[in-house]
């Protein structure tokens, strides 16, 4: 059993090799061959945190979670589920974060599921894995804030998993996206794609486990935008940004209608939405929001097309 697991993870191993050449990395059987990229950050962002996997900061209201692991390219084991999770956490009540941004680096986002989990764990070790990973899906997942995740490179298996885990995803022109996991006997996480595709795309991406560019994931809605090799963290943040515009708490009270109303029929979400309009006209936020863009109309300045102006 032991060397027939061993086998299957060398398959693995080389599949994913097959990949990264096809993407256009360069040809190595070691993962520490792949150095993490340099980061070029916000001026506004001040690095944080003692993590030993993850770079973390927060910047005009904006919650980085930079994966760093690039021994394993940022493959999913113990210590990244653990340290994602408490991130998480950490911001879910922090009035400083109104958006989490998810990265890797510009040349890869996450390989997915550690190898050294599938060749090693067994038993109850293997369940306590999968339960492990079921917490950091659901947190995230269900996370109370927007979350944006930008990506670059291949993201294979549960490493599109984790991207289709957020809100929006933001991809590099070099990405490549598949429920790979599926090729070695194992069940791809189907309602992320789901949400994002619709079931057809989703069926065929599930059965099929083939992976597809970046180009194809943007025109079947894996992706929101596609952006140029080198500015998928840039492109990210940006968009995380004009999310965290709108301040925390209402940031907060957007995502929890983008979760709830979407598992609700048509009448029962229309007098859900109602009845939070009716919560946020009460409150002194929508009060300030008003006045303010009031004042910008009077100036010939709206506010709702200040973007598309700059």
């Amino acid at each position: 059993m032991a060397a027939l697991r061993a086998a299957g993870v060398t398959t693995i191993k080389a599949q994913l090799l097959a990949l990264t050449t096809r993407a256009g990395w360069p040809p190595s059987n070691n993962w520490s061959d792949w150095p993490a990229e340099p980061v070029n950050r916000s001026r506004e962002e001040s690095v944080m945190g003692d993590h030993q996997y993850l770079i973390t900061s927060i910047g005009e209201g904006v919650g980085v979670i930079q994966l760093n692991h690039p021994r394993k390219r940022n493959a999913l084991g113990w210590e990244l589920h653990r340290e994602i999770i408490a991130v998480l956490g950490e911001w879910a009540e922090d009035d400083r974060v109104a958006a989490v941004l998810l990265v890797g680096n510009e040349d890869y986002f996450c390989a997915g599921w550690a190898l050294d989990v599938l060749e090693e764990v067994t038993g109850d070790d293997l369940i306590r894995f999968n339960d492990l990973a079921c917490k950091l899906m659901v947190s995230l997942y269900d996370y109370r804030k927007p979350t944006v995740a930008a990506v670059a490179g291949v993201a294979p298996g549960y490493g599109m998993d984790l991207a289709n885990m957020c809100d929006i995803t933001v991809a590099s022109e070099n990405a490549m996206f598949g429920s790979t996991q599926v090729k070695y006997a194992m069940n791809g996480f189907y309602h992320g794609m789901l949400r994002k595709v619709g079931a057809q795309r989703a069926r065929r991406m599930l059965f099929t486990g083939d992976p597809i560019d970046a180009k194809e994931a943007l025109r079947i809605g894996l992706v929101d935008e596609l952006v140029p090799v080198g500015t998928v963290r840039e492109s990210g943040f940006r968009l995380a940004r004009h999310i965290a515009e709108a301040g925390p708490e209402l940031a907060t009270v957007l995502k929890e209608v983008a979760l709830r109303a979407s598992n609700m029929d048509h009448i029962g979400a229309t007098a859900y939405e109602l009845r939070v309009t009716a919560d946020l006209i009460q409150r002194g936020l929508f009060t300030r929001r008003l006045s303010e863009g009031l004042a910008a109309l009077r100036s010939g300045q709206s506010k709702a097309t200040a973007r598309l102006r700059s």
